[in-house]
């Protein structure tokens, strides 16, 4: 267990350094258009994502994909590319920050906008007999759109293999959730008669575990499920967001039980301070050197552009 706990984490970690040096180049004014990052929501990502096969199973991001990406792919240079609009971006700089694809990997801008997409695709594969599952992210203001509660009892009527991700993070843009949402979010999910199951990211190998005994069931029983998972951001909606209405105390408590650091707390139970910040430093120092090599790429010309996406 120790083994997949350092890997779990160094995935975290990888996810946590992209976006913190991310928001640095934006600041410096290095990217193309906004970015949403995901400090603080490595957990759900990485723990879900850990059971998949991407050949196989279809993943629908949200406009804060960064850190599905790349815990499907583990490609810094790539992401850090297409987010300063190069060439050798994950969509050849053509799709930026929200707007990224990778094999079975999809997502939009749009708060809520690949649900309805990922039930599709999962709806194909029931019609073609096809292996593999959906998972779908959403984030707790998508839970407000009229097509994604559409788009939930279509996953139940026709049974379908998804399993759909809620990232409750506290805050839908600026506004506590709790303030605008009624309700409860279960309550609204069993009433389509799907099956719910809430889980809180503090425990990262707990959340690793339950989220494999899901998977693992969904691939076998082809029936949608619904996790909600409470997570936290440590960072605005946007880059230029500046938390001012971030309530303190909660703030304080997500300090304390920052999924990361816990996890690295029981991880240096086992093995030395000096490997494990080693190993930091490794994984801190190839995200540095894969955005100072991006930054040195060249922009889609536009022959190129038009022989790889304009059709004759």
């Amino acid at each position: 267990m120790i083994e997949k706990a350092i890997e779990i984490y160094k995935k975290m970690f990888l996810i946590r350094q992209f976006e913190m040096i991310l928001e640095d180049y934006f600041t410096k004014g290095l990217l193309r258009g906004t970015t949403h990052s995901c400090i603080g929501q490595e957990a759900v990502a990485v723990s879900i994502l850990d059971y998949i096969d991407i050949e196989r199973d279809f993943v629908t991001s949200t406009h804060r994909g960064h850190g599905h990406f790349l815990a499907i792919t583990g490609d810094v240079f790539a992401l850090a590319s297409e987010v300063m609009g190069k060439r050798t971006g994950v969509v050849s700089g053509l799709g930026g920050s929200q707007h990224l694809q990778h094999k079975n990997f999809y997502t939009n801008g749009i708060t809520g906008g690949m649900i309805p997409i990922g039930v599709g695709i999962a709806f194909a594969k029931k019609l073609k007999g096809e292996e593999g599952i959906v998972i779908s992210f959403l984030g707790d203001g998508a839970m407000n759109e009229g097509y994604v509660m559409e788009a939930l009892n279509m996953a139940k009527v026709y049974d379908v293999p998804i399993i759909f991700v809620l990232e409750n993070n506290c805050y839908a843009m600026s506004s506590i959730t709790r303030n605008l949402s009624g309700g409860e979010f279960g309550d609204r999910v069993r009433s389509f008669g799907l099956r719910y199951v809430y889980e809180e990211a503090i425990d990262v190998l707990n959340l690793w575990q339950k989220f494999g005994e899901i998977y693992r069931e969904v691939l076998i029983n082809r029936s949608p499920v619904f996790i909600e998972c409470r997570t936290y951001r440590f960072c605005g909606h946007s880059k230029s967001d500046k938390r001012e209405y971030v309530l303190e105390e909660e703030e304080d408590f997500w300090r304390e039980h920052d999924p990361l650091l816990l996890l690295r707390e029981k991880i240096l139970r086992n093995i030395e301070l000096d490997e494990l910040e080693r190993q930091e430093r490794y994984v801190k120092q190839g995200i540095v050197d894969a955005f100072k090599n991006a930054e040195q790429e060249e922009e889609l010309g536009v022959e190129e552009f038009s022989s790889k996406y304009i059709s004759a």
